[in-house]
This record gives structure tokens, C-alpha cells and sequence, in this order.
């Protein structure tokens, strides 16, 4: 690989860097949004997991790879249990937790899939980047719009919690995807 295709590469290795550390800020920062310990407990045991399967996915353990489908099951199982229990919370709380708690699935997945060479893995990681950002959008407008809390200190905190991570995840899907245009177009990338 010559010294440009090292550039593009080091980009890709960049934007999938920021997508992990938008993951990080946004679990982190989604306590403010939700507002509610037990939610926000709840938002935690259904994230996590997943992200550190993706963690060790990504690293190809043995033991994950080979049990991947049942672990995900359980996983999936654990979680429609637990969206079926924070059902009993206030409608429109309940409709920012599942907001919340989708795109920051989409996010994992995004990661998951940034730096992969296949096609319908390059699809993933787009559609499910794009979702991301269309959901956090979605939040902000309707924290923005709707001022679901009066215009205060708390609401601006909200309005920047919302697009920080949003801001950052744009940038790091659009490195990948710059650098793999680029990469593509030079002829030191090919999908399989």
C-alpha cells in the first residue's frame, strides 16, 4: 500500500476511533435525556451487553464467535423483557427511552460495521449511521420544538447533550466514507 492509501486508511481507522468514542458520550450522556434512574438502569443492562459483544466480535474471540447467534438470543430475549417492563412509565418518557435506546443501537451497530469490506456490511453501517443521526435529529427537534422543558439551563444542556454526540458521529461517518471513496477510487479498496 503506498504512502496515500496509508492516509485513507489511517482516516477510516479515525472516523471508526470517533464513532467509538460517540458511543462512549452518548451512553454516558443519555442519563440527562432520559432523566429517570430506573430507565436510565434499564437503558444501561440493554446497551452494554450489546456493545461488548460488538467489542468482541470486532476482536474475534473463539468462545463469541462460536456462540455468537445464542448469546445474541439471550441478549434480545433480556431486552424485549425489559422494553416490555418500562412499558408501565409515562407514555411519552417511554417514547424518548425507546428513541434513545434504538439509536444508540444503531450507533453500536454503525461501529460494528465501519471498517468492514463486505457490501451488505457496508450497507449496515450506512443505514444504520444515517438512522442514528435521523433519531437523535428527531430528539432534538422535539426537545427544541415541543420545549418539553421550560427554556432553562437544563434545556440548553439537553439541546448540546443531543447534538454533540450527533455532531461527532456525522464526522466519523463522513471520514470513513471520504477515505473509502477515495481509497475506492485510487484502486486500494475493493468490497467483497
Amino acid at each position: 500500500m503506498s504512502i496515500q492509501g496509508k492516509k485513507e486508511g489511517t482516516r477510516r481507522l479515525k472516523g471508526s476511533f470517533t464513532l467509538l468514542l460517540v458511543i462512549i458520550i452518548s451512553i454516558s450522556f443519555d442519563y440527562f435525556i432520559l432523566n429517570n434512574p430506573l430507565l436510565y438502569l434499564i437503558f444501561i443492562i440493554i446497551c452494554i451487553p450489546l456493545f461488548i459483544l460488538s467489542i468482541f466480535l470486532k476482536l474475534e474471540q473463539d468462545f463469541i464467535v462460536k456462540h455468537s447467534l445464542k448469546i445474541l438470543l439471550i441478549l434480545l430475549t433480556i431486552i424485549i423483557t425489559l422494553i416490555i417492563t418500562s412499558v408501565f412509565f409515562n407514555s411519552s418518557l417511554m417514547i424518548v427511552f425507546v428513541l434513545v435506546v434504538s439509536s444508540n443501537l444503531l450507533l453500536i451497530s454503525c461501529w460494528h460495521f465501519s471498517l468492514s469490506l463486505y457490501k451488505k456490511h457496508r450497507l449496515i453501517f450506512i443505514f444504520s449511521g444515517f438512522g442514528y443521526c435521523i433519531i437523535k435529529l428527531f430528539l432534538w427537534f422535539a426537545y427544541f420544538i415541543l420545549k418539553i422543558f421550560a427554556y432553562s439551563m437544563l434545556f440548553y444542556q439537553l439541546l448540546a447533550v443531543i447534538l454533540v454526540p450527533l455532531f461527532l458521529a456525522l464526522v466519523g461517518i463522513l471520514l470513513i466514507v471520504v477515505a473509502e471513496l477515495s481509497m475506492k477510487k485510487k484502486g486500494f479498496l475493493n468490497y467483497i
